[in-house]
């Protein structure tokens, strides 16, 4: 088992690492307490049944799997289930799933009578090494993804590697492509590791290291006024790539691939970069070209009216703010 204590200015919180923790759950659930276990419909039955043992009394609501499911129409279904079935303000939501399934019931949680506790559970690699720690939450909106949103912890992240042996290769790539972002913007070690070993051989080391990254960041510059926005690498244009398909060609991690690809201006660091993102099978190119998406970055929810703050890499293990100006 592995532990790593993320400290916040809203609620410090423990993220806990450990292969087949879904068969040890009741040591995290309170018998007394009521759960809302959220999930989408694609999480395997099995995982649930484990989750409803560990917290008797339950609520359990599902959704529509993917990033459409982030919408106003799903977050009021989903409150209105929870108010016909009078869920009080001591209850706490379980989210169990992916990325999708951490935002929207994490942002479920931070408004649902002005706020209840929700724990983490997730499944894929991408929600276990980024999205379930640092409490962004968010709802899509027509116009720009995670634009509706707050800052609001877990109470704690409950992650099994061992949940990704049921994950399709083309979700466990989508989770690598945060990885290699970690390894771009902060640790050349890691990128390396991640380029020449078999990171399936010790996932939970693996987790752990990147959340370790995350950590960093988040404590650091918890409400991503600075330092945490590199997080962001390949994120503008990324969304931009997803919203531009209406989320129907590329899952999140393979739209970021080709933002970092975008981001990163020097050559050798690109052609490593690229040869990486081979190696996970993510995708290194596109039709589209910038004139095509500049109306959607223009709406990127870290935009000012002045700049957008852009993370741009030249030396991997190393990021840079530039605060540049989209025009058309």
């Amino acid at each position: 088992m592995k532990k790593i204590d993320v400290r916040s200015k809203l609620n410090n919180y423990s993220i806990i690492i450990e292969n087949n923790l879904l068969n040890r759950l009741e040591d995290y659930f309170d018998n007394e307490k009521f759960y809302v276990i959220i999930h989408d419909d694609h999480i395997p039955k099995e995982y649930i049944n484990k989750i409803r043992m560990a917290c008797k009394n339950n609520l359990i609501i599902n959704f529509p799997e993917g990033e459409k499911s982030k919408s106003f129409s799903e977050y009021e279904r989903i409150i209105s289930i929870m108010q016909k079935n009078n869920i009080k303000r001591d209850a706490c939501i379980v989210a169990v799933g992916g990325g999708v399934t951490g935002d929207l019931s994490g942002f479920i949680a931070s408004t649902y009578l002005r706020g209840i506790g929700y724990i983490q559970v997730p499944t894929s690699l991408l929600s276990q090494i980024d999205s379930s720690v640092g409490g962004k939450v968010a709802i899509n909106t027509d116009y720009a993804k995670n634009s509706v949103g707050s800052f609001y912890p877990p109470s704690i992240v409950l992650i099994d590697p061992l949940t990704l042996k049921t994950l399709p290769k083309r979700h466990f790539n989508n989770g690598m492509a945060e990885g290699i972002k970690y390894g771009m913007i902060y640790s050349k070690t890691l990128f390396d590791r991640i380029s020449n070993k078999n990171i399936e051989e010790d996932l939970e080391t693996f987790i752990y290291d990147c959340l370790m990254i995350k950590k960093y960041f988040v404590e650091n510059d918890e409400f991503d006024s600075s330092i945490r926005q590199m997080l962001n690498f390949g994120h503008t244009y990324g969304h931009a790539y997803e919203r531009y398909y209406n989320f129907n060609k590329y899952l999140h991690g393979e739209a970021v691939a080709l933002g970092m690809i975008k981001s990163t201006r020097n050559t050798n660091a690109k052609n490593n970069l690229i040869s990486v993102l081979k190696k996970y099978n993510l995708p290194i190119s596109d039709k589209i070209n910038e004139e095509d998406i500049v109306d959607i970055i223009k709406k990127d929810k870290k935009n000012t009216s002045k700049y957008l703050n852009m993370i741009y890499v030249d030396t991997i293990g190393e990021a840079n703010i530039v605060k540049q100006l989209f025009r058309r």
